[in-house]
């Protein structure tokens, strides 16, 4: 994993960025949607959504859970989106 921590008020698009925060709202695709599990994740700065295309359950990411991930940080309109991160549970 990178060295340095961004915050997530920070993150700028199209760039692999490090952020650790507390997942604070959790959010599995239905049935009959593609599988993906989207975490919000909150470093007390601001959010990222972090989102596990393929999959609708991902071992010990749940609401409450502190984390670390990196990955390339998405360009949206809204709040930033890291797909399919490398991440570690603290």
């Amino acid at each position: 994993m990178l060295d340095e921590v961004t915050q997530a008020r920070d993150l700028e698009p199209r760039t692999v960025a490090r952020v650790s925060g507390r997942i604070v709202a959790l959010q599995v695709e239905p049935a009959g949607a593609p599988p993906a599990v989207v975490a919000r994740v909150d470093d007390g700065t601001g959010y990222v959504h972090v989102v596990f295309m393929g999959r609708r359950h991902v071992p010990g990411v749940e609401p409450g859970r502190e984390l670390d991930l990196e990955g390339r940080v998405c360009a949206t309109d809204a709040e930033p989106r890291i797909y399919n991160p490398r991440y570690e549970l603290r």
